[in-house]
Parts: C-alpha cells; sequence; structure tokens
C-alpha cells in the first residue's frame, strides 16, 4: 500500500510563506485535509493504494518548536478549529533552520509521530530549503 500526498495551493503559499517569513530559524506547522464518513473503513482497505489531500496548513512555532505545552494547546486548538470546517489533522510540516539541512530531526519526528498515531494517513512533510533559494 502507498499513500500519495497532494497539497493544495492554499497550503502550499502558507508553508512557503511561513517559511520565508522566518528564513533564520526552524519552522513548523500542522497539515489539514477533509474529514470523510468513511475514515472509520480504512481498516479494510490497507492493500489498496491512497491519496490524501491537504487543503490547508497551519502554521505552528519559529525558533523554539520543542515547547510542549504550547503544541499541546496549539493541537487542542487546531482540533476544534478544524472539526467545526469538517477538516481533520492529517500531517505536520517542518522546515530546518539551516539551509543545506533536510534532516527529519529529532522533535520533528517526535511531533509526527504522535500525529500519526491519531490519523492513519498521517504525513510528514520536510521543506527543502536549498530550493527555496530558486524562487
Amino acid at each position: 500500500m502507498t499513500t500519495e500526498v497532494q497539497l493544495s495551493l492554499r497550503a502550499y503559499a502558507k508553508i512557503l510563506s511561513h517559511v520565508v517569513q522566518y528564513p533564520y530559524t526552524a519552522v513548523n506547522g500542522v497539515l489539514l485535509t477533509v474529514a470523510n464518513d468513511d475514515d472509520d473503513d480504512v481498516e479494510g482497505n490497507k492493500d489498496e493504494d491512497r491519496r490524501v489531500d491537504i487543503v490547508d496548513a497551519v502554521p505552528l512555532f519559529h525558533y523554539n518548536i520543542s515547547l510542549t505545552p504550547m503544541l499541546t494547546v496549539a493541537l487542542t486548538q487546531i482540533e476544534e478549529y478544524a472539526s467545526n470546517r469538517s477538516l481533520k489533522i492529517a500531517g505536520y510540516y517542518h522546515a530546518n533552520e539551516y539551509c543545506n539541512d533536510s534532516e527529519v530531526g529529532f522533535v520533528a519526528a517526535r511531533i509526527a509521530d504522535k500525529i500519526v498515531e491519531n490519523c492513519d494517513e498521517g504525513c510528514m512533510l520536510i521543506v527543502n530549503n536549498e530550493l527555496l533559494n530558486h524562487l
């Protein structure tokens, strides 16, 4: 089974805006998708290829991305925001501080793991900072 992830223009623009606004520090955020009624039936379709459409992104932090209490509060607020708009958290995005660093750090991996625990189709997006020079 493979999962294809597609970003909407809105999500893409928000992620890039967040990264470009804070080029001197790491940034992160949450990815949202449309909440479907058939999400409970995912267990029966494990062998099928799936596609996750990311329709929006919510920027979280820049500079101190590992503030656990603030992250917990932010995720709770985002869940409430999303549920009121028939959306759900589907993933996490992260851009590292340095231009030549595209590695998944410990903190980013832990946050993504927690999101994936609550979403079968969860994904993590790492921004390749080196490609931003071409914009």
